[in-house]
């Protein structure tokens, strides 16, 4: 009989995403990695935190984060 391997999660796609208690899954805002010092506060502002991902892509993401 075939040997069946333990399929692995996607690091890349564990490490960019947050899942909730409640089952949501979150990610940062674009445009954070470098060349922030040329936004003003405003943009800034609107950077910060987290946002919450519509119910398709975040399915998408689930479905890439656990192993199937």
């Amino acid at each position: 009989m075939a040997k069946k391997y333990k399929l692995k999660n996607q690091k890349s796609v564990a490490k960019r995403f947050k899942i909730r208690k409640s089952g949501k899954i979150q990610r940062l805002h674009s445009g954070q990695g470098h060349y922030n010092a040329n936004d003003n506060a405003s943009q800034k502002d609107r950077k910060k935190g987290l946002v919450v991902l519509t119910k398709g892509t975040a399915k998408q993401i689930t479905d890439q984060m656990r192993a199937k």
